[in-house]
Order: C-alpha cells, then structure tokens, then sequence
C-alpha cells in the first residue's frame, strides 16, 4: 500500500524537469535562432505586441523628429519664395540704377518719305529743318543688243573696278558667250558688290553690270586685255575715253542739308551729319522744300521701367505679407510669421523707398511721394499718374537723379537687396543653416531608428524564450499528467488492480 501510494520519485523527478525549462529555453533559443512563427506556444501575437511595444518607444521622439523636418523645410520653401520675389525687384532696379535708362532720345523726321532717323546716347535734344538733295547711288552699266545669250563674243580678261578695288574676270572658249560672261563676272565679283544680270528686249540680249556700293568715289569701270579682241565691246573707261557701254545709272553721293548746311554722303545711311543721329534716307525733298528733324528725350524705356519697379515691389510686399500672416479664426500663421531676418528686411527697403533725395534747388520733390508714388498701409505703391506725367514732363532729368543718381531710390534700394541676395550674403547664410538643420534631423532619424531596430530584437528574443518556455512547460504537464494518470490507487475506478 505503502508502495503504491508512494509517489516521491516521480514527483521528484517531474519537478526538475520543469525546473530546468526556462535555462533550456533560452539555450535552445540562441541554438535555433530566430523564430519565425511566434505565440505558437503562448497562443499570443508576439509581433503585433512587440510592434506596438517598438512604436511606443520611438514615438515621442519620432514625433518631435518629424515636427522639426517639416518646419524646417517650409522655412526653406519660404525663403526661397522670399529671394524669388527680391530678385524680380532687382531685375527692374538693374535699368534705373543707372543713368543709361534714362538718357534715351528720339528723332522724328516731319516727311516720312525722305527718311527715318535714330539715335544713341551721343544724341542731344534740337529741332533742326533737312533737305535731301539726292540720294546715293552706284553704277550701272549695259552693253550694246546681242543676238542671243549663247552666241559666241569673244575671249580676253575683263578688269572691273569698284572705285580702286579690282577683281578680274578670264573669258575664254569655254564662258565666251552672253551667258557664260555674267556667270563669270558673278562667280569673280563676290564681296565686290557688283552683278551682272542678262536683260532681254525686242532687239537682242543686253549684259547689265549693277553695282551696290554707292557713293561717287565707287564708280565702275571695266577695261579689256587680251583675247581675240571680241570683248572690246564691254570696256567702259570714262579716263581713258573708251565707253564702249553705255551708263544707265552713275555713281553718286547722298547730298543732304541740316539748317542750310551741305553734307555729302557715300551711303544712304548718314551717321556724320548731326551728332548721335542716323539718317536712313528714302527719298529727296521737293526743290527749296524741307522738312523738320526733331531730336528729344525718349521718356517711354524711363516710364516702363519706373512702372516695373512698382509691379515688383508690390509682388514682393505681398509675398511678405503672405508668408508672415497670422489667420485670427483659425489660427493658421506664415510660416514667418515673426521672422527676424523678414523684418529686417522690410524695415531697410522700407527705409530705402521713402528715403529723400538730393536734388538740385527748386525741384519740385526729393522723394517717390512728391512724385507721385505714394504708399499704401499695407506698404504696396500706387502712383497719381498726373503728378508722375508732371514730372517725367517738366523735370526729367530731376526724375533721372531721383532714381539713379549716387543718391538715388534705385540705387539705395539695391544695396540694401544685395546685402540678403549675394552670394555669402543673408538668405545664403540662413539657407546654410537651416540646410545643416536639416542634416541633423536625417542623423537622429538614423540613430533612433538603429535603437529602435535594437529594441525590437531585444523584445522579440524575450518573448520568444518565454513562448518557447510556455511551450515546453505544457509538454512537461501533459507528461506529469500522464505519469500521475497511470498511478494505481485504492478505489479508482476501471483501474486493475496490481
């Protein structure tokens, strides 16, 4: 009895077993390495716990992480649209800040029929009154009739000359007829000027020289040498009385006057008659008739870029406005909203475009508001387009000074732009930093990502030793119950008896 009741060793031996499970888990675990299909012992979802357990633990940092990536690179979008709007400013600063833009001029001819005029900056307001006596023009020679471009005429050289400047032209059996001598001519005169050209009429085929250089010094001439003597016909040597062709047209200068004053011109296109001023001649005044040349100030290059300058300061104020706005209803801000370097550089252009002007004693104004150009209070301008037409009228040259002198709006205003847009400058710098800012967020990223990985491996090993122990344990406490089942003792029920 004693002996069947005695259940010591197998007790004894049950409880080591499953003493020695949680060492033998873990032993076991490092042998098999990772496991793949977890909870099978637990019955728990070991990764969706270990998951939340990871994301727990990077969550605050993450979210801090990602706050700043995204300030960062707003503010970064934002300065860019900041410089994108300066430099439209400065573009239109790049005409009025210096005199050029507003030393323009025009010339107007009264006959349109005789010419057309243009000027450089050499040019100085006049009212002159011009006649054109004649235009220039170049030589035009044709020979007698011949019975047909192919008829055979004769060999030798043809020497043109375009006043001193020959050229020579070879005719023999092979070009010696109509056609073949203007194809000669062509193919030697290149540069020269001069064509030749094939005119057919009821009495024959003519060879036509037409030169394009005008002027009375380039008149042409053609001598004849060699040959068989057939080409004599084409000599034209008014010096030397040989004019074998006939002129149709003479060499001549442009003969044009300027408030009664002769000037002659080898081209129709006259630059030394009035200083600055390009005459393009088209045709002669009637005998004793004039017409007037008015050379003035060319206000519109001036008012066109005054009007830029406006449009892109605007631009850039409401750019500025944007970008630091604060949205009292919602609470939505700019994301400059109270940016130092934004208020800096509000306060200096600010500064800048109300500045006053040194301008000679008696102007009318010394600054954009007794000029017409007045700001508004969300600092945007608008212009009084009498008072500005007033001044571009009367004081053009105060307006040129206003702008672009040594102490001019346009001038200061640029400086102080400069400082934010040049390379090494303000915007450069803050990009720098903000760009290093960046860098260490994308570091921290890194790094906790790293210790997050660590933490996952960590808590995946844990719990897997534990649902390797929780497996193992079951199996001991089936076996124990088996053993405790096959236990015989009095009173069991379907039991033998030993």
């Amino acid at each position: 009895m004693s002996s069947i009741l005695s259940g010591t060793p197998a007790s004894s031996t049950g409880t080591s077993s499953a003493s020695s499970i949680g060492q033998s888990a873990l032993t076991d675990l490092g042998a098999q390495g990772t496991i793949t299909s977890t909870g099978l012992g637990s019955g728990l979802d070991v990764n969706s716990i270990v998951s939340q357990l990871v994301a727990a633990e990077g969550a605050g940092q993450t979210k801090l992480l990602t706050t700043q990536k995204t300030k960062l690179q707003t503010q970064i979008s934002a300065y860019g649209q900041l410089q994108a709007a300066i430099a439209g400013v400065q573009a239109a600063l790049a005409s009025l800040s210096t005199p050029q833009q507003f030393e323009g001029s025009l010339a107007t001819v009264g006959d349109k029929t005789i010419a057309s005029a243009t000027t450089d900056s050499a040019a100085s307001a006049g009212t002159y009154t011009l006649g054109v006596t004649q235009l220039a023009t170049g030589t035009k020679l044709s020979s007698g009739p011949i019975a047909s471009s192919t008829t055979a005429v004769g060999t030798g050289t043809l020497t043109i000359s375009v006043g001193t400047k020959p050229f020579s032209v070879v005719i023999n059996s092979t070009n010696n007829t109509l056609s073949g001598i203007a194809g000669a001519i062509n193919a030697a005169a290149a540069g020269s000027g001069v064509t030749a050209t094939l005119v057919t009429a009821n009495d024959g085929v003519r060879l036509v020289l037409s030169s394009v250089t005008t002027g009375a010094a380039n008149a042409v001439t053609v001598t004849v040498n060699g040959g068989d003597g057939g080409l004599a016909g084409f000599a034209y040597d008014p010096a030397n009385s040989n004019t074998k062709l006939t002129k149709l047209q003479s060499a001549q200068d442009a003969i044009v006057t300027l408030d009664g004053n002769t000037y002659n011109s080898a081209s129709n296109i006259v630059t030394g008659l009035l200083t600055g001023v390009t005459l393009n001649l088209t045709g002669a005044t009637a005998t004793g008739a004039t017409a007037s040349l008015v050379v003035s100030e060319d206000q519109t290059g001036a008012r066109t870029a005054v009007q830029t300058l406006i449009t892109s300061y605007n631009t850039l104020q409401q750019s500025a406005a944007t970008l630091s706005n604060y949205n009292a209803s919602t609470g939505a801000a700019g994301p400059l909203l109270g940016d130092s370097l934004l208020n800096n550089l509000l306060n200096q252009v600010n500064e800048a475009i109300n500045s006053q002007v040194k301008l000679p004693s008696g102007t009318p104004f010394s600054a954009l508001a007794g000029l017409g150009i007045v700001a508004n209070p969300d600092r945007t301008l608008s212009t009084n387009s009498t008072t500005v037409n007033a001044g571009f009228t009367n004081n053009f040259g105060a307006v040129a000074q206003l702008f672009s002198g040594p102490d001019g709006i346009a001038t200061k205003l640029n400086a102080v732009l400069n400082q934010y847009t040049r390379p090494g400058g303000v915007l450069a710098n803050q990009n720098t930093s903000l760009q290093k800012g960046l860098s260490h967020v994308a570091s921290a990223t890194i790094a906790l990502n790293k210790h997050l990985a660590v933490v996952q491996a960590t808590l995946l090993a844990q719990y897997n030793a534990m649902d390797l122990l929780v497996a193992q344990l079951k199996s001991t406490g089936t076996s124990l119950l088996a053993q405790l089942n096959s236990i015989y003792y009095p009173g069991k029920a379907s039991a033998a008896v030993p």
